[in-house]
């Protein structure tokens, strides 16, 4: 292991793409395990016990003859839930878990999305992660245009996972694979700003997997390197996420949300919970544990809380969609 990155030999399942091999599921499971027990084992945060009074669980709907895993969610407008599978398909629920409507995304022969949000004006904006891309579709699916390309270059992308807004519907976009940084854009998709690098410095990631914005200020989850950085919303680096000189050490920090009581929600892949912290930085409390049953995630990769505080979780590897309240 060397400056911070991982090194593997390609198994029989791996395959080429246009930035290197893409290792076997099993193998880039194996990897982010060796990370999480270099980087992450023995700093997990302390805090009380979160007690939740609701729980509730929906499967996401059927493929063909496969049952997929949801793997990102958002907030939509009228009290709608969005969501992105593993079938690559865009789903539309309402509050109780309904599919209301649903489209498939352009292309997933290469690899499916894994960033969704929504504007007010209903349109659905979608990291395509594995395409580099940003696409853009109306409320109903109709596709309206695509932004960026492969690249390094400003408004270009290289593996695109998260996406958020900000309270003028900027969007902020983050990137893994390469690029590592996060980019500004208008609610048009007109390139404003980038920053961040790879790397485990001030100021710096390895997989910005997640982000969320609240009061002029970007949190982003920094997943392997197992804590949340701040910026303010034009990109100044304003340091990481917990009490001056301790910040708060997660476990594979996937995806963050805003809360309607104003806390900050993360949920944690490699640890199966969701920690509530304040925008200060003090950890408020945690709930869950990795596991199947009530009160437990697998491997849960997306995030969303409601304005009524309700989470919403993908918990990818149970194949469920969890909403929750404390």
């Amino acid at each position: 292991m060397t400056a911070g990155r991982f090194h593997f030999s390609p198994g029989k399942d791996a395959r080429r793409t246009a930035t290197g091999w893409k290792p076997a599921p099993l193998l880039w499971g194996f990897a982010l395990a060796v990370v999480l027990c270099v980087a992450g084992c023995g700093r997990a945060p302390q805090a009380t016990a979160l007690t939740a009074r609701e729980w509730r669980v929906w499967s996401v709907p059927p493929d063909g003859a496969t049952l997929p895993t949801p793997r990102s969610v958002a907030i939509g407008n009228d009290g709608e839930i969005a969501a992105l599978d593993t079938a690559g398909r865009v789903l539309i629920y309402d509050v109780n878990g309904t599919v209301q409507r649903q489209w498939q995304m352009l292309d997933v022969r290469v690899g499916k999305p894994e960033g969704i949000v929504v504007l007010r004006d209903g349109r659905v904006v979608v990291c395509d992660t594995h395409y580099h891309r940003v696409v853009w579709f109306d409320a109903q699916g109709a596709w309206l245009k695509n932004t960026g390309a492969h690249g390094r270059k400003d408004g270009e992308f290289i593996y695109p996972v998260g996406i958020c807004t900000d309270a003028a519907e900027n969007l902020y976009v983050c990137e893994y694979g390469g690029n590592d940084r996060v980019q500004k854009f208008s609610r048009e998709g007109q390139w404003l700003a980038s920053f961040g690098s790879f790397g485990t410095g001030p100021g710096q990631f390895q997989r910005p997997s997640g982000l969320t914005w609240k009061d002029g200020r970007l949190y982003v989850a920094d997943a392997i390197n197992n804590r949340v950085l701040i910026f303010s919303d034009d990109g100044k680096y304003l340091g990481l996420l917990g009490p001056e000189g301790q910040p708060l050490a997660f476990n594979l920090p996937y995806d963050i949300a805003t809360g309607g009581d104003g806390a900050l929600y993360i949920v944690e892949y490699g640890a199966g919970r969701l920690s509530r912290v304040s925008p200060e930085g003090r950890l408020l409390g945690q709930f869950g544990r990795t596991g199947g049953g009530e009160g437990e995630f697998g491997t849960p990769w997306g995030l969303a809380v409601d304005a009524q505080n309700r989470l919403y979780v993908a918990d990818t590897k149970n194949r469920r969609m969890v909403t929750l309240r404390f």
